[in-house]
């Protein structure tokens, strides 16, 4: 018995999608304001895309490098990057590094930072965070573009036209697939 389109497993109906039409995915970008960077360029995004090959970008319109939403040097919680359905991904712009935030971390942000590479230094009112090498252009790759394909991929796959809620399950599968695809990419690029 054949599949249909609609039974097919994800991966198959993607390597089917891009076999009919090889299909390079647009990469707008506008330029950040002073005192922040795009730590990924446009050719780094297509060069991770390639490497993943149908299955990550397959259902994506459009890839945005964008202005952080909203005014003034936010604190860490401001978004990475967003998926806006259907197809659209935003990354937006990080504060130059080091950044330099009000307050103390929580538990979560810290853990999330140093596994991406960061290095912290907390004070009673303010906290430092300093990216060396090509770790904030990781993290915001992997943590940021790769975690917001994930959620892609999860409501692609589900046949989801308009985004849909956001559970503790898809946060995790989309942290998982971040994971997975930074793995995958430091083993073959090291």
């Amino acid at each position: 018995m054949s599949r249909t389109a609609h039974t097919a497993p994800y991966a198959c109906k993607a390597a089917r999608s891009a076999g009919r039409r090889a299909r390079h995915v647009p990469v707008e970008v506008c330029p950040p304001r002073r005192g922040f960077v795009h730590p990924a360029s446009p050719a780094d995004i297509v060069r991770v895309l390639t490497f993943f090959g149908p299955a990550a970008t397959y259902g994506l319109r459009r890839i945005e490098l964008r202005q952080r939403p909203g005014a003034g040097l936010p604190g860490f919680g401001s978004p990475v990057a967003e998926l806006r359905a259907p197809g659209l991904v935003r990354v937006f712009e990080q504060p130059a590094p080091p950044w330099v935030l009000a307050g103390v971390l929580t538990p979560a942000s810290r853990e999330r930072l140093e596994r991406a590479g960061a290095l912290i230094a907390a004070g009673p009112d303010v906290t430092r965070v300093e990216w060396p090498d090509r770790t904030l252009h990781d993290f915001v790759l992997f943590d940021g573009l790769m975690h917001e394909i994930g959620h892609h991929a999860i409501q692609h796959a589900a046949n989801k036209p308009r985004p849909v809620m956001r559970t503790a399950d898809h946060e995790r599968r989309a942290d998982l697939y971040a994971a997975y695809t930074r793995a995958a990419w430091t083993a073959a690029t090291a």
